[in-house]
């Protein structure tokens, strides 16, 4: 190990270097946002002459068990993928707002990759393993930022329309984290040998949706020029009106008569109570009237619906490259066992219509036919998770790059479709990041057909933070670029007859 010492704008530190990456860990963007400031927007944190250390990895943000509605314990493959795709057992606190960096060199001027976490807006981490910072920047030659934000309602309820004054900021306080610690990247990622004019963010899941969001925000404009969006889009985000009714139910649940009672209750009882007031099955959290934790349209951070804003050309001078995993609902549907099949055929019915669709028995006879062509069962689960991929995850996703190019912006997209872990979990949501962050060799996979997937779509991250371009060509029917799964190329949506009742 040798001592690497850069300045900031904040203040010297002083990191370690091992072998070929230097990591600088546990850096403070924001001041801690505890006591008043819980609840409160991120605020400048105070600046320290002395070199600070900068070796030891912050808390993770609060977090608490976050099981799916009627979830088994977890066992197997799929204790697998939660444990090192998923939060950890690492302590956390409420002083949280710190990042990492990882750097090949502090000289010179490379591509920056800023990376966002997922977790379903309730959990993660900046720091291993969920979190593999050093692999990223070793096979890039980028330099890695990983960001803690505030999750769950510490992070995501939308106080603003429920409190008085001081409280007008208190909405997306997550996403105002993310903005923070970029903005931060543009004044300080010299420093670490980064190019400040060549940052790309990239997320999943949770931090895809961010992402998404800051795609139709005025306030995010010029903080970054690329954009790689895993199992997230431009469509997650909740009306105003359901996230002041979630406050509202959790001052209820908490028992507090006032608003200011928040920033008083212990955080660990506002862990406790905060999924006990949101939808905690898949489906109805995430078709039209769930409620959960996530991005706001508060009229203020989030000022237009990221996907109206995005048409009218908000993000044109982004380039994104975006995408989802074939069988996305395979984690959730192992996660939620017994209660994640629909109890019959009209309980599947009444989920299609909900979401929107003029003819749910046309749209379910298509879903059992696209299955059984596939030679995949056309059992109610199946059927289930065939429609809520598609639904949450992979349409969405072509949808956004259509509305890029349609706008004159630049757009890839791409699909999952390698199983890391068997087909019994499949190309579930997250397994991309198993081959990103390299969690395949911790789990001592070594086919070389794995390896070739994991070598290529470093490869494409690689390309696209230097050079804007991942490698294939834009978005077009044939032209979404298929990791694993045979075809190096697919038509996303897939060209049948479920493609053509949901455009009708």
């Amino acid at each position: 190990m040798t001592d690497v010492v850069v300045d900031t704008a904040d203040g010297p530190l002083c990191g370690s270097r091992d072998s070929d990456i230097t990591l600088f860990a546990g850096i403070p963007f924001a001041a801690p946002p505890v006591g008043e400031l819980r609840f409160a927007p991120p605020q400048p944190v105070a600046r320290w002459t002395e070199v600070r250390d900068a070796t030891d990895f912050a808390a993770d943000p609060p977090q608490g068990a976050t099981a799916p509605e009627g979830a088994p314990p977890p066992s197997g493959p799929l204790a697998g993928v939660l444990a090192l795709a998923g939060g950890s057992s690492r302590p956390w606190s409420e002083d949280c707002l710190y990042l990492n960096v990882w750097t090949p060199d502090v000289a010179g001027r490379r591509p920056v990759i800023v990376w966002i976490y997922g977790g379903g807006f309730e959990r993660g981490s900046a720091a291993p393993p969920g979190t593999g910072g050093e692999v990223l920047a070793r096979v890039t030659g980028c330099v890695v930022v990983a960001m803690n934000y505030r999750v769950g309602a510490l992070g995501f309820a939308h106080l603003a329309d429920l409190g008085g004054a001081g409280w007008e900021g208190s909405t997306n306080l997550g996403l105002q984290d993310q903005l923070a610690a970029l903005r931060w990247c543009q004044a300080n990622i010299a420093a670490f040998g980064g190019d400040p004019s060549r940052v790309t963010v990239g997320g999943l899941s949770a931090g895809a949706f961010c992402i998404g969001a800051m795609l139709g925000m005025p306030s995010a404009a010029g903080l970054f020029s690329r954009a790689i969006l895993h199992g997230g889009s431009t469509q997650r985000v909740f009306p105003s009106a359901i996230g002041t009714a979630i406050a509202e139910d959790l001052l209820a649940a908490l028992r507090l008569d006032d608003i200011d009672g928040l920033r008083r209750v212990p955080a660990q009882q506002i862990l406790d109570i905060q999924m006990k007031v949101i939808d905690t099955d898949i489906g109805r959290r995430n078709l039209p009237g769930g409620r959960s934790w996530g991005v706001v349209l508060d009229g203020q951070v989030v000022p237009q619906h990221p996907h109206s804003a995005l048409t009218s050309g908000s993000a044109r001078g982004v380039a994104v490259v975006v995408g989802a995993s074939r069988d996305e609902m395979r984690l959730f549907q192992l996660a939620q066992g017994d209660a994640f099949p629909p109890t019959d055929a009209a309980a599947m019915l009444a989920e299609i219509d909900r979401a929107g669709y003029s003819e749910p028995p046309a749209l379910y006879d298509a879903y059992r036919d696209r299955l059984l062509t596939a030679g995949v069962s056309d059992s109610l689960a199946e059927l289930r998770g065939a429609f809520l991929t598609d639904e949450i995850y992979r349409v969405p996703a072509t949808r956004l790059a259509e509305a890029q190019l349609a706008a004159g912006g630049k757009a890839w997209t791409m699909l999952f479709s390698d199983a890391p872990l068997g087909p019994l979990v499949g190309a579930c949501h997250g397994a991309d990041m198993f081959y990103l962050f390299d969690l395949i060799s911790v789990l001592g996979i070594t086919d070389p057909e794995r390896l070739a997937v994991r070598d290529e779509l470093h490869d494409a991250w690689r390309r696209f933070a230097s050079t804007g371009d991942p490698g294939w060509p834009m978005h077009a029917p044939g032209a979404t670029r298929q990791f694993g799964g045979g075809a190096d190329f697919v038509t996303e949506p897939i060209d049948d007859r479920v493609t053509e009742l949901r455009r009708s």
